[in-house]
């Protein structure tokens, strides 16, 4: 590609912005404001190499499965290593959708793979709570002699994973069981009215909890600082308080679909 012809991260900003999505976007604040912007600079770079949306979402994938695997093992240097892989993953999670927005290169394919590095990256919790099993150390309280904490953590960490998956798996299920509803994946966290404490509440928690909102940085500060059993114990009970919200939400959403049907009969 000559100089002439050379695609800037101001080109990928500037079509972006004209096929902006929605406002819903702007919930996402991590995503939003600080990732979506950093994405466009390695936009440009893997476009000027000739990579295509299909190529970058499978390269975010070994990133995202390396960064695994090095969570997994429990050094922490290793630990640390594999945190910041797995933001490096986000960044490309992000890089292969301006690809294909910019090339209108959008397919089922790529949807597909883009899913598939979605639903993979919901391990990560499992694969922290392994490496802690296997780091040595023994509890988050100093002076505690709780054996078993480590497989508690285990444990918890495999209790997110599940959890955050499920809720991905539960409204897809919806989605085609009622095709053509109007319900939104993150209706169950968008807030609906500002003012409402609880709105907030269910807002702030859907970006801690979202892999595009703080929980990957939150992940490498806890790697950094061997925290990583608090942030296990954390998205534990944030995950499975967001599942319980969802099913809630979703099968009274179903019901009334269900009614909607019956009296249209």
């Amino acid at each position: 590609m000559n100089s002439a012809s050379r695609i800037s991260a101001e080109d990928i900003r500037s079509d972006y912005k004209q096929h902006h999505k929605s406002e819903q976007d702007k919930n996402e604040l991590m995503g939003y404001y600080v990732i979506r912007p950093l994405s466009f600079y390695p936009t440009a770079l893997f476009m000027n190499r000739g990579y295509t949306a299909d190529q970058t979402t499978w390269i975010s994938i070994v990133a995202l499965l390396l960064g695994c695997l090095l969570l997994s093992i429990g050094n922490h240097v290793v630990t640390v290593a594999g945190a910041v892989l797995l933001n490096v993953w986000v960044i490309l999670d992000f890089v292969d959708g301006n690809i294909a927005r910019y090339e209108k290169a959008s397919s089922r394919y790529g949807e597909l793979i883009d899913a598939l590095g979605a639903f993979l990256a919901h391990l990560v919790f499992f694969a922290a709570g392994i490496g802690f099993y296997f780091s040595g150390e023994d509890s988050l309280v100093p002076g505690s002699t709780w054996q078993s904490y480590p497989a508690v953590i285990l444990i918890l960490g495999a209790i997110a994973s599940i959890s955050a998956i499920w809720i991905r798996l539960v409204y897809h299920k919806f989605r085609n069981t009622f095709p053509g509803t109007e319900f939104e994946k993150h209706e169950v966290v968008k807030v609906r009215d500002t003012s409402s404490k609880s709105a907030w509440v269910m807002h702030l928690g859907h970006n801690l909890v979202n892999l595009s909102g703080f929980l990957l940085p939150l992940l490498l500060a806890a790697a950094v600082y061997e925290l990583i059993d608090a942030f296990i114990i954390l998205m534990a009970f944030a995950n499975t308080a967001i599942l319980l919200i969802t099913l809630k939400r979703i099968l009274r959403l179903a019901k009334e679909r269900q009614s909607s049907h019956a009296q249209a009969k």
